[in-house]
């Protein structure tokens, strides 16, 4: 049976990946970093310009994940866990959607985290 400390454990990663989407400033150095990677990795394409009000959606988000992420840490309960591996699968779904279309091929590596993270807080462990 998983634990409330391994419900923990994912609401501290995710704390730690989404808070600095909630702050303006720091979620464009986020986004940079992201697109750094993405072409040193030698992936191809264009940075795409950024207006208020797609930052204003990424700050909710960020704003949204950390809020989630604390109502885990305060609550480490098995029905919010579901939840949020329900929530992580459909997440997932959404990052291969937005690759095929064009995204960054360098979100693969969320899709990952999203999966494992949904499967350790559901796995059986004693």
């Amino acid at each position: 049976m998983t634990t409330p400390v391994s419900y923990k454990r994912v609401a501290w990663f995710d704390l730690w990946v989404t808070t600095p989407l909630a702050l303006p400033f720091f979620a464009e150095i986020y986004l940079s970093l992201i697109y750094y990677a993405h072409f040193q990795l030698g992936f191809g394409g264009t940075v795409p310009g950024f207006a208020p009000i797609h930052w204003m959606f990424i700050n909710i988000m960020g704003v949204l994940a950390v809020l989630w992420a604390l109502i885990r840490l305060r609550l480490p309960i098995r029905e919010f866990a579901l939840a949020d591996a329900y929530a992580r699968l459909v997440v997932a779904a959404l990052i291969v959607y937005w690759i095929w279309l064009g995204a960054t091929p360098l979100m693969s590596l969320f899709v990952l985290t999203e999966i494992a993270g949904a499967l350790y807080v559901v796995w059986p462990r004693h």
